[in-house]
């Protein structure tokens, strides 16, 4: 079983991830939901803040591997 190295930014990616899990879920039920509570604003904030986490999450993913490629490693 062959595991990722360990970088001083492995342990944002889960909390990342689901974070945009439940935004993406959050999202959904909004949609579902036929009042007018799931206006265009409410799932206009969600889906900014479902891009401003994406966009964090990518970041972090990129200095995740720049890390192992660079050789900064946690042992």
């Amino acid at each position: 079983m062959q595991t990722d190295p360990q970088t001083r930014h492995s342990r944002a990616l889960p909390e990342l991830r689901f974070s945009l899990n439940l935004l993406y879920m959050g999202r959904l039920l909004l949609g579902m939901k036929s009042t007018s509570l799931a206006n265009d604003d409410g799932i206009d904030a969600f889906d900014e803040r479902i891009e401003d986490v994406t966009d964090e999450l990518v970041s972090t993913e990129l200095l995740h591997e720049a890390a192992i490629l660079a050789g900064d490693i946690l042992s």
